[in-house]
């Protein structure tokens, strides 16, 4: 497994404010991919791709509010 997690700056968050953050990213090399992005506002998002081709990403804002929940099938 491998994984990678970088600092960014000044980034516009689901709530609309720019604020710094951390995006971490894990492979498993048998084809499961996660990127998880969080926010110093609170915000968060994630994204889950699949060996199938399948993708799972949620967008949730500072105040726990669910914005985005969709599962896109792959093949």
């Amino acid at each position: 497994m491998t994984a990678t997690i970088t600092r960014f700056e000044a980034a516009i968050a689901p709530c609309g404010r720019a604020t710094d953050g951390t995006r971490t990213t894990t492979e498993d090399h048998l084809g499961l991919l996660t990127e998880e992005v969080s926010y110093e506002c609170g915000c968060r998002t994630s994204r889950e791709e699949f060996h199938d081709g399948s993708v799972h990403r949620t967008v949730v804002n500072h105040h726990g509010r669910v914005l985005v929940d969709e599962e896109l099938r792959g093949e």
